[in-house]
């Protein structure tokens, strides 16, 4: 074990006590950049009547609709 492991882990102890010690979720409590569910229901919406891939959406939305996102951004709001 490295020194700087075992010392978050003291660090842990010392702070929280047993419960400290416990696995925990390293998800962020919040993500002020996420997509909004306007944004996301529409490009979920675009993508049911086009079947187009991520690029050629993010492409249609910005020309049909003024939205800019990015294409990885268009394929998580459609694989979710």
């Amino acid at each position: 074990m490295s020194r700087r492991c075992l010392a978050k882990w003291y660090a842990r102890w010392r702070t929280h006590g047993e419960d400290g010690l416990l696995d925990h979720s390293s998800r962020p409590s919040a993500s002020p950049t996420r997509t909004s569910e306007g944004i996301a229901d529409l490009v979920e919406a675009l993508r049911r009547q086009i079947k187009y891939g991520p690029a050629r959406l993010a492409a249609e939305l910005e020309l049909l609709h003024a939205v800019t996102v990015a294409p990885a951004t268009a394929s998580s709001c459609v694989a979710a």
